[in-house]
């Protein structure tokens, strides 16, 4: 795929001992290099490229080989960044075939991880994969590999397989990339942390729960005491160690999980009731299709307590949840108390299609209880209303 690869290999274990790294190297900077950085620090994505471009020209004319690599590596992060991925690719390319023919291994490897980036963003996951799998090869052959950096490029690896559509390869290089991980920034550390969560979803959709679960507990731990109980981070842990516990069968401990994370919302929740009610909301959920209809009511019932305030559509579909759970239990009148409340909540809104839906399954549980005669006003009322959605619909 890349067409100075083949030439560069055979130079690399010459140079690797004799050349620096890319980062020690150091030359004066012109205005326009700072000036590139600076922007590209404050996100000023425009400016850094205009600004970069004029560095990439001025160290060309000056012949400063290590500053026209590292300028064309600036200039395409700025231009990744702006969503111009071929001009980044084009100019990390110019940037690879300098490295190359002053054999530089290290320089060549930050090179790669740049277009590798570059692909990545812009969902090119072949080639993505090819790239690393260079650096993975290149790095390897150095006398003194740098296990910070073999670390990063294989976790990238695994995750380039999983975009493209090989969760086996991927859960290969991921588990070589977490001993990497473990021996460099340690057992407890984040970005190890980071990895294990991933590594562990992808266990789960594998149907490898064991292995899920032990990974995504020890994601968990760290990710709490880093980030917090209620971190996106993890809550996204909770959630997936929640979902494999009760794919393998475990429901009794998903629960367990799921309930914890409700009592920490609770306790820290503060005025924000509404993010409480969903969460309460989708647990109830949860419960009813484990047919635990007792706690879904409760958690329904905290739900539309708040749902109450803003009423709308959230409010119609809880109550109508909390009447699926009546009808299964077999209290056919609550179920309908519930069903005509959301209907309420639907006319007062101007639903009439969710109206008429309502009406048509209260007329089916009034059925059940033969009383006909309410049965068919219901559904005479929700052909009418729908009759008249779609006259309006039309007009």
């Amino acid at each position: 795929m890349f067409s100075i690869f083949t030439a560069f290999r055979w130079s690399v274990r010459v140079a690797a001992l004799a050349t620096p790294h890319v980062h020690a190297w150091s030359l004066e900077r012109s205005r326009n290099s700072s000036e590139g950085e600076r922007n590209l620090k404050i996100r000023n994505y425009g400016e850094a490229e205009r600004f970069l471009t004029q560095a990439v020209d001025e160290a060309d004319v000056r012949r400063h080989t290590v500053r026209r690599v590292q300028s064309r590596l600036e200039l395409a992060e700025a231009q990744r960044k702006l969503g111009k991925f071929a001009e980044a690719e084009r100019t990390v390319r110019d940037a690879l075939e300098l490295t190359a023919r002053v054999s530089n291994p290290s320089g060549y490897l930050q090179c790669l991880d740049a277009l590798a980036e570059v692909f990545h963003e812009s969902q090119n996951f072949p080639a993505m994969e090819s790239a690393l799998m260079e650096g993975v090869r290149i790095e390897a052959s150095i006398p003194h590999p740098d296990p910070l950096r073999m670390a990063r490029r294989t976790h990238r690896l695994g995750t380039a397989r999983l975009k493209n559509g090989r969760p086996e390869d991927a859960v290969l290089a991921l588990e070589k990339a977490l001993k990497l991980h473990e021996n460099s920034f340690g057992e407890d550390h984040l970005e190890t942390a980071n990895l294990l969560s991933e590594l562990g979803a992808i266990y789960r959709a594998l149907d490898s729960h064991a292995d899920a679960q032990t990974a995504l507990r020890r994601a968990l731990r760290v990710h709490e005491r880093e980030h917090g109980y209620l971190s996106e981070e993890a809550l996204r842990d909770l959630y997936h160690l929640a979902g494999s516990l009760e794919e393998s069968g475990d429901i009794e401990g998903a629960a367990g999980l799921y309930e914890r994370a409700l009592l920490l919302k609770e306790r820290t929740v503060g005025g924000d009731l509404d993010e409480l009610a969903e969460m309460q909301f989708g647990l109830a959920g949860m419960y009813i299709g484990w047919s635990n209809y007792g706690r879904a009511r409760e958690l329904l019932a905290e739900a539309i307590g708040t749902f109450k305030r803003k009423k709308g559509p959230r409010l119609a579909v809880a109550l109508e949840t909390a009447a699926h759970v009546e009808e299964c239990c077999g209290r056919y009148l609550e179920a309908i108390a519930d069903l005509a409340r959301a209907g309420k909540v639907w006319e007062s809104g101007g639903r009439l299609r969710e109206l008429a839906a309502n009406m048509e399954h209260r007329a089916e549980l009034l059925d059940l209880l033969r009383k006909r005669s309410e049965a068919g006003w219901l559904r005479e009322r929700a052909t009418e209303l729908l009759s008249s959605h779609t006259q309006a619909a039309a007009g």
